[in-house]
């Protein structure tokens, strides 16, 4: 009985093995059946090739649209396809996602070395491995990057398996993708692409970093030459093709006198723009995207951003052309190469002082006069006793010094008098209460709720615009590949305050720059409507403020919403930096 026992635990281990094995391939197999490109992350991107352009006719960003796997039109140019399968996978056509003599050679190769030297992979196992595995130099990775090859070469043909490939690949300098490439070492569209130029990209395959021409151009254009070498033997190009290559001198993006800019994030919101403008017409393939971003106060800005506080401490800046909308300068991060979240219209922020030409307004629209008397002492409502931020209070004084002092009690009596409500549609007329709806608390008036950048900002360019609002834009035109217009800005404005509400309103913030909170943002000889904004515990750090037609809102705060040794004056002062450095102004 023991025996038969014993037989049988000896029958079940390999059984066991045998299925756990079978389970794993098989989930394999599901996986790779159930991939959706459309679906898939890293194969989202533009429908469409751009070039963006500043509204001085600089280039900001070209990239050509990622190769469509479903659609048999969008063909890979005959160069960048043959340098690729010329120097990674000669058998590409040949083989059924993997070539047994390349694996065999690799395997005795690394036996020989001693570790793992040469992987033998071809382009269907290099697309196995980007999109379902990672780059473990092991036993097991290689198994399964074998089943799935096995399993891509039958769900897709060979043109969808070698864009998939052209899409993903890692090509190093952040770029994935022969688009991102393209881009990002010769600032070009992939159909812009020489031979030569397409010859040095391919040869950054095997290791990226070694091979990176901002690393070491010499090994570069060596690596380069090999993969012309490969192709003029293999058929691909002539001699004479293959030698006027050779010759041609390498010319990286960082020669170029029109660099590009570095900040995903502003790139993407003009996409983003774009993408909502065409979304209702025609399939376009090549756009021609000229923004109204200002490419030398985009830099400026962007510098000035450094000195906003520690490194920890975030910094937000947006400029909005009053009588249009047109958005001039936008800076959502001081390290716009890794940041990952725009400060600008993602983040949600208390507004502080910022929100109180609200009820400042909704009292001038009442009929209350500048000079008016208002209590500042404290005062409870309920529950609920503000104090002011210096602990400062003024007794009987004027609206217009009230609001220079930047009172909290005075903007509370004047909401409690008018009606949180009135105070509310104000305050959506204005584009304000939408990112976070604003509920009828006393605590509103002096900005307790949140809101963006984009937003306050563009209130405060409304009051600069005599009382009128735009609907703010990043985008001046779209047009074709053939320059023929697609959709052009037509800046339409509303009404939303009468012209002498308006102009009180604009002595209250020109009140507050020359003589109160706001004087860090004082030049003097000039004009400035603005108002500083501070929240509990030095948390958001605001200025906006108006200058000829240019109104210019700036953020400073923790992500985490830690407090801040700073104070709203610092933004405020960064603000005059940024003015002074734009329009030539000495301070």
């Amino acid at each position: 009985m023991q025996k038969i026992k014993s037989k049988y635990f000896v029958l079940i281990i390999p059984i066991l093995i045998f299925s756990g094995i079978s389970i794993y391939i098989f989930s394999l197999i599901i996986t790779t059946l159930k991939f959706d490109i459309p679906k898939n992350k890293s194969s989202r991107a533009t429908k469409y090739s751009y070039v963006i352009s500043s509204s001085d006719d600089k280039i900001l960003s070209k990239l050509s649209h990622k190769f469509e796997i479903e659609n048999n039109q969008n063909q890979i140019p005959l160069f960048l396809k043959n340098a690729f399968i010329s120097s990674e996978d000669k058998k590409f056509y040949k083989h059924n996602g993997i070539d047994l003599k390349s694996i065999s050679r690799a395997i005795f190769q690394n036996i020989r070395s001693g570790y793992v030297k040469e992987g033998g992979s071809t382009i269907t196992q290099q697309v196995a491995r980007t999109l379902f595995l990672n780059n473990d130099l092991n036993i097991q990775r290689k198994i399964k990057e074998i089943f799935l090859s096995i399993i891509l070469e039958f769900k897709y043909d060979k043109q969808q398996i070698l864009k998939l490939y052209l899409n993903n690949i890692y090509l190093g300098s952040g770029a994935y993708g022969v688009n991102e490439a393209s881009q990002i070492y010769f600032g070009k569209l992939i159909e812009e692409l020489t031979l030569s130029e397409i010859a040095l990209i391919a040869g950054l395959a095997p290791a990226p970093s070694i091979y990176s021409p901002y690393q070491n151009i010499e090994l570069a254009i060596k690596n380069r030459n090999k993969v012309l070498e490969s192709m003029y033997l293999d058929g691909y190009i002539s001699l004479a093709n293959k030698n006027k290559a050779i010759e041609e001198k390498i010319n990286l993006n960082y020669q170029t006198a029109d660099n590009f800019l570095d900040d995903k994030l502003l790139i993407n919101f003009i996409l983003e723009e774009t993408d909502r403008i065409i979304a209702n017409k025609n399939d376009y393939k090549f756009l021609r995207i000229k923004s109204s971003i200002n490419k030398n106060w985009q830099e400026k800005a962007q510098s000035i951003s450094l000195y906003a506080g520690p490194k920890e401490l975030e910094f937000a800046l947006l400029s909005i052309e009053s009588n249009t909308g047109k958005i001039k300068t936008m800076i959502t991060s001081k390290n716009p190469s890794i940041n990952e979240f725009n400060r600008v219209i993602s983040s949600i922020r208390p507004l502080g002082s910022t929100f109180k030409i609200i009820p400042y307004a909704a009292a001038l629209i009442e009929g209350v006069k500048l000079s008016d008397k208002f209590e500042d002492l404290p005062k409870c409502w309920e529950s609920y006793c503000p104090k002011n931020f210096s602990e400062d209070y003024r007794g009987s004084i004027s609206l217009i010094e009230s609001f220079k002092s930047s009172s909290n009690i005075v903007p509370i009596s004047i909401t409690k008098k008018i009606g949180l409500k009135n105070i509310i549609n104000l305050a959506n007329s204005f584009g304000l209460g939408y990112e976070q709806e604003f509920k009828e608390f006393p605590s509103l008036a002096i900005g307790s709720y949140g809101d963006n950048l984009l937003n306050i900002t563009n209130a405060y360019s409304a009051i600069n615009n005599n009382g009128k609002i735009q609907s703010p834009s990043i985008l001046e035109k779209i047009e074709s590949f053939n320059n023929q217009s697609i959709w052009e800005n037509k800046p339409i404005s509303t009404k939303i305050l009468d012209l002498k509400v308006n102009n009180k309103i604009n002595k209250l913030l020109e009140k507050s720059v020359k003589e109160g909170t706001s004087k860090a943002a004082f030049i003097k000889g000039k004009k400035i409507y603005g108002k500083t904004g501070t929240s509990d515990g030095n948390k958001d750090l605001w200025f906006i403020g108006s200058l000829d037609n240019l109104t210019t809102g700036i953020w400073i705060g923790h992500d985490d919403n830690k407090e801040s040794e700073l104070s709203s004056g610092n933004a405020a002062y960064l603000w005059k930096e940024f003015i002074s450095e734009i329009y030539k102004i000495p301070i």
